[in-house]
């Protein structure tokens, strides 16, 4: 069997096709979320960092811990409605945010909705699917996780 320059090139070729291509499926996964659980938490801004790949908001909470949301891109947000900009969310503006735990623990996880005003952002990109629907039912009713609301007997729309 002789190996030629052009088949050895192909081979090469399909090699780093490949791993360029796992590479780019692990900075999507959702893996480091708990996306079968939604909570909610309060706070005041600390940081709306509009950047690429994906956006992130830091607020405090009442207690004074940190919490860490990632979002989507900063592309995706400008079709939404309402309109999400770099400047939606500035430090001090008091939030709610539903969200999916970080699996690990820590003060963090993936932004599903958030409240500002009694305006309802969604600056979601997978990682955290809250409904609003639901969480426009649950909010008013004082339920702080998605759990809560489904043990408590209330419908859940997908």
């Amino acid at each position: 069997m002789k190996i030629t320059i052009k088949s050895l090139s192909t081979v090469v070729l399909a090699i780093i096709t490949l791993s360029l291509v796992g590479v780019a499926s692990a900075h999507h996964s959702f893996a480091m979320f708990d996306r079968n659980q939604e909570h909610v938490y309060s706070g005041e801004v600390v940081r709306w960092a509009f950047n690429s790949p994906h956006t992130a908001l830091y607020i405090r909470d009442d207690d004074g811990a940190l919490w860490a949301f990632e979002g989507s891109a900063p592309a995706r947000m400008f079709d939404r409605d309402p309109l999400i900009t770099g400047y939606t969310f500035q430090p001090g503006d008091r939030l709610t945010v539903v969200g999916c735990p970080l699996r690990d623990g820590r003060t963090g996880g993936a932004v599903g909705l958030v409240i500002k005003d009694d305006i309802w952002y969604n600056p979601q990109d997978g990682g955290c699917n809250a409904n609003e629907e639901n969480w426009r039912n649950w909010l008013p009713k004082g339920y702080m996780s998605k759990a809560d609301a489904v043990s408590a007997g209330e419908a859940v729309v997908d």
